[in-house]
């Protein structure tokens, strides 16, 4: 039993990692100079992360604790260079870290409402293979089993159903953006 909350809480951390990875990228780039300085303090946010990550509470945005973190880390960056002033002041980081979640945020929502018009359009059976999979949590030979089909095809028709979803969702964030 503990290995199976291991394996869910090691999950839990990647998804939510994958999802704040571009905005904490963002905010740390924004704020170390050099790209390889930059690239090590995103490796040390990603370790501080997993280190940490049973302090996480899920009530609150993960990408806000994150960028918290990473805030952290730019500051213990600086202080290892010995540099004799700060580039940029804590009130300017914190103020970074808000933007880049605010903007992270609308993004998300945008993408989720692109998500949800793409579903709607898409016919009935597709849906329900994507119901079958993503919500029942059902493998593929389960699913071609109710599709009468082989699993074959059932993994070549989800790909097809999941590539028709993502240009639909690209063509609508573009759509919204302006940027036909």
């Amino acid at each position: 039993m503990r290995d199976d909350a291991n394996i869910n809480s090691r999950t839990r951390l990647t998804q939510l990692w994958l999802e704040s990875e571009p905005a904490v990228r963002a905010f740390v780039f924004a704020a170390v100079r050099g790209l390889q300085d930059a690239e090590d303090v995103v490796q040390q946010v990603a370790l501080t992360v997993a280190k940490r990550f049973d302090e996480y509470d899920p009530a609150r945005p993960f990408v806000a604790w994150a960028l918290w973190l990473a805030k952290s880390r730019i500051v213990d960056h600086y202080r290892k260079q010995s540099r004799q002033r700060e580039v940029f002041s804590d009130s300017l980081l914190d103020r970074l870290a808000a933007a880049i979640e605010q903007r992270n945020h609308h993004e998300a929502t945008a993408r989720q409402l692109a998500l949800e018009e793409c579903l709607e359009k898409l016919p009935q059976k597709s849906r329900a293979m994507l119901d079958l999979r993503y919500v029942d949590d059902l493998p593929m030979e389960s699913i071609a089993r109710r599709s009468g089909v082989t699993p074959g095809s059932t993994r070549v028709m989800l790909c097809r159903i999941r590539d028709r979803l993502a240009a639909c969702i690209e063509s609508r964030l573009k759509l919204e953006a302006g940027g036909l």
